[in-house]
């Protein structure tokens, strides 16, 4: 039907149908009269009429081009043509392979069942390509509606430049945030359109753009150089390499080798016990990390040590407080959501891969409209969010069937109380998961307890901090400081949500009257006795704690990778600025790629199910050069992104900078092939 349109004055393209039909309800809200209702799903949009103007609405499926491959170009099939007739099989003579132009082609058309649509042997073009670029031709003023981050960007201006060959950025073409598709909010966000062509967008597209370059290019170079050393069985996984797979094979191989090298052994704790019973157990010795009979950690790892403090202490050795003091402390509530925490939280909680978390919220927010956008690394929210947690708070109270214990809870919240998560100062283009208040209705138990997670963080805001008193003696005798902690709540506060517990850390439940004593007092113990634990290797990661580590990438930087203290304190620094190893949108994939092509295995069943690397993620790892292999290379990568998106550098700077990088990758890789392990 889009040919047969002769007037289109407007046309709204969302990323995805669920975002569409949004747009859709708030425009016939408005007043918008539906035209083609016995046609649309054929016709591959919405008619609208409304105050005179034909308004189309329509979905994309996510990115509707794709870049081609190397075959496609005549550079790889004249130099394939060489080898075959020169009987050589690497791509050494071809790289580093930097294209004049990339090419890019249209996703084919799928069955319902997931199988291509061909005619005479050739793949179809999508289908709702061609009437989106048919609605483009015609509308007078075009919407962006696609999700507000630099791959919604992309999605559409890809096809306005690379299909239609116009600019996006020209007056015609608008822009709308959709970043809440609950009715109401919708009905005020359709109305509120700004310029496709502003400063924000333009560079977040540009960003995107670079992204998009810098990984396919670095990712084809790196597959032909790892293709040409490593020959694999007929029907093995392709190996799509690229900065993030690499980055996550690198941990999983850090983790794997630190189990290998680890000798189990003893950390002893020598408990002195006063004369009101009080117990104090070893802390640490000043200034002992290293020092004989202690590890790097300052754990106590000498038994005749260890024995040698409990006689003195047995025999009366004066001791000093050091410290005698109570006082009431507190602990805001956990930040809400982001999809990266919630990616953590819930496979661990939930027993599910992350994968399967992240496909869960995607229904959550496309299918049920119960949530935010989901594909966001932010964890606070806009303070002008806070005007509406009562109105939230309320219509949770439909959600009380599909959220245990939720009734009980929404009665003690207070709506006026206002956590740490509303700063306008920490919210970037997206903000943290909250529950939109719409009518949890239809869920499945998977969905139900997902959404109950995110239920119940957005109230933990409004139920205050957790409050306690805190109560710390610290004695030292000799170069040895024992302390004696305790904790007793005063208010429950969010830890009354369900979900949460009671504080379990160090000194919870102990009682320590320190009333009776003063700092600089002398005392001695009148009992002594050892303590000792069994210190064992780290866990291997699972699904779940692999995401934590993709997240919480500048834990796991360690000093002995760098030239400098000053130079692994500035990596991670650029970690944590860039929220780790990934983004939303990617962790989940990564993790279940890597385990595709096999650079990871996984063992074990069920929530016992844990990850290593494989015998060719190992070999892999060493032909590339140390560089590569640095657990920081992505972060710094999209450091440089968000840069672009900031539009504090040109994207050809730093598209130029990884050709470089890609040179210095394939030189080191041709120059040393003669030496890497042979093929199996």
């Amino acid at each position: 039907m889009a040919n047969e349109l002769t007037k289109l004055d407007q046309l709204w393209i969302a990323e995805k149908p669920s975002n569409q039909a949004a747009v859709e309800l708030a425009l016939r809200a408005l007043g918008a009269e539906r035209r083609n209702s016995a046609t649309s799903r054929a016709d591959g949009y919405v008619l609208l009429y409304w105050n005179g103007k034909w308004i189309a609405v329509s979905s994309v499926f996510g990115h509707m081009l794709e870049m081609l491959p190397p075959r496609a170009y005549e550079s790889y099939q004249r130099y394939h043509e060489q080898s075959k007739e020169l009987g050589r099989w690497d791509f050494f003579g071809l790289l580093p392979w930097f294209p004049p132009e990339l090419l890019y082609g249209a996703k084919p058309e799928r069955k319902p069942d997931g199988t291509l649509v061909t005619q005479n042997g050739q793949p179809v073009e999508s289908i709702r390509l061609k009437v989106i670029e048919q609605l483009l031709r015609k509308a007078v003023e075009v919407v962006n509606a696609c999700d507000t981050d630099r791959e919604g960007q992309l999605i559409f201006d890809e096809i306005v430049i690379r299909r239609l060959h116009q600019d996006p950025a020209a007056p015609r073409f608008k822009r709308v945030r959709i970043v809440n598709p609950d009715d109401k909010e919708m009905m005020v966000t359709v109305q509120t359109l700004e310029p496709n062509g502003s400063e924000l967008w333009v560079n977040l597209r540009a960003a995107a753009m670079a992204r998009e370059e810098c990984d396919y290019l670095l990712g084809m170079n790196l597959s032909m150089a790892i293709q040409s050393l490593i020959r694999r069985a007929r029907g093995a996984p392709p190996l799509g390499l690229g900065r993030v797979k690499v980055a996550i094979a690198v941990l999983v191989a850090q983790r794997d080798n630190q189990i290998a090298a680890f000798i189990p052994y003893d950390a002893f704790v020598p408990v002195a016990q006063l004369a009101d019973r009080t117990q104090l157990r070893w802390f640490k010795r000043l200034n002992a990390e290293g020092t004989p009979g202690f590890n790097d950690k300052g754990q106590m790892t000498d038994k005749v040590l260890a024995d040698r403090i409990v006689a003195d202490l047995a025999r009366g050795q004066p001791g000093e407080i050091t410290k005698a003091n109570i006082e009431e402390k507190s602990e805001a509530p956990p930040l809400p959501y982001s999809m990266g925490t919630l990616l953590v939280d819930a496979s661990k909680k939930l027993g599910l891969s992350v994968s399967e978390v992240q496909e869960l919220a995607q229904r959550l927010y496309e299918k049920h409209k119960l949530i935010t956008y989901v594909g966001t690394d932010c964890q606070y929210l806009p303070e002008s969010m806070h005007q509406r947690a009562p109105e939230i708070l309320k219509s949770l109270e439909f959600a009380t069937g599909a959220v245990p214990g939720l009734e009980k809870t929404l009665e003690a919240a207070v709506p006026t109380y206002k956590s740490p998560a509303f700063n306008d100062s920490k919210v970037d283009e997206h903000f943290a998961i909250t529950p939109t208040g719409v009518d949890p209705s239809g869920l499945n138990d998977s969905e139900a307890a997902l959404y109950g997670m995110i239920v119940n963080r957005y109230v933990a805001q409004f139920m205050g901090p957790y409050t306690y008193m805190s109560a710390v003696l610290t004695v030292q005798f000799g170069q040895d400081v024992f302390r004696a902690m305790a904790k007793k709540p005063t208010r429950a506060g969010w830890r009354a949500v369900p979900g949460y517990t009671l504080d379990e850390s160090e000194g919870a439940g102990a009682s320590v009257d320190v009333s009776k004593f003063r700092q600089g007092q002398k005392i001695q113990a009148v009992g002594a006795r050892l303590d000792s634990k069994k210190v064992g290797p780290p866990s291997p990661f699972d699904q779940a704690t692999l995401a934590e580590a993709m997240l919480n990438a500048h834990l796991f930087v360690r000093d002995e990778d760098y030239p400098s203290l000053e130079k692994a304190e500035e990596v991670r620094k650029v970690l944590r600025q860039t929220e780790g190893i990934g983004t939303s949108r990617t962790r989940a994939s990564a993790i279940t790629d890597v385990i595709t092509m096999q650079l990871l295995v996984e063992a074990g069943s069920g929530k016992n199910r844990t990850v290593h690397i494989s015998d060719v993620g190992r070999q892999i790892l060493t032909l590339l050069p140390p560089h590569l292999t640095s657990i920081a290379v992505t972060a710094q990568w999209e450091l440089l992104f968000s840069l672009v998106a900031k539009g504090q550098i040109p994207a050809a700077a730093v598209i130029d900078q990884q050709k470089q990088l890609i040179r210095h990758v394939v030189k080191y890789m041709d120059d040393n092939r003669r030496t890497a392990p042979q093929p199996q």
